[in-house]
């Protein structure tokens, strides 16, 4: 019986696929990869009323901080909240606000492309357009980043990963 064989000799057709971690209370969701399991990507929520995800998430304190040309990160993801209060995450956020090139969950979409420049034309995604009443959004993408944003011009997600 193959059961009780040390090598199975059929194709392993069911490897374990991707998957996400979601940390609703954080903001954050996280891929997976099935194989490896290891990080594939993040997922910032900005919890923007007006998104089909509105109050399914908190806001995720993020900071991206934009530098010349080149784009690098100094992530303080929701993670830091476990450690910081809102009150400290507020004066931090309000801190890293008065710099320029930096891109917070209050950021509007015209200020993203001052930082980072122009990303080209933005790929439609609908979610559902029979349950979603927000319509469509507009996702534009970067070197390890995509940013989802709404019809208002403000972000509902961003997305980091490596290419």
């Amino acid at each position: 019986m193959v059961i009780h064989s040390a090598s199975d000799p059929r194709p392993r057709t069911t490897l374990c696929g991707d998957y996400f971690y979601n940390y609703f209370t954080r903001g954050l969701d996280i891929l997976f990869d099935g194989q490896t399991h290891k990080i594939k990507k993040f997922v910032l929520h900005t919890n923007y009323p007006g998104h089909a995800d509105f109050n399914s998430y908190i806001k995720c304190n993020f900071v991206i901080q934009g530098s010349n040309s080149s784009l690098s990160f100094l992530l303080m993801v929701g993670f830091m909240c476990l450690c910081l209060t809102d009150t400290h995450v507020s004066l931090l956020l309000a801190e890293v606000n008065n710099s320029k090139q930096t891109i917070t969950p209050s950021t509007k979409w015209d200020q993203v492309k001052e930082i980072l420049g122009d990303s080209g034309r933005a790929a439609i995604q609908t979610q559902g357009s029979t349950s979603n009443p927000f319509g469509s959004t507009f996702v534009y993408g970067y070197q390890n980043i995509a940013f989802e944003v709404m019809k208002n011009g403000y972000i509902a997600t961003v997305t980091l990963f490596q290419s």
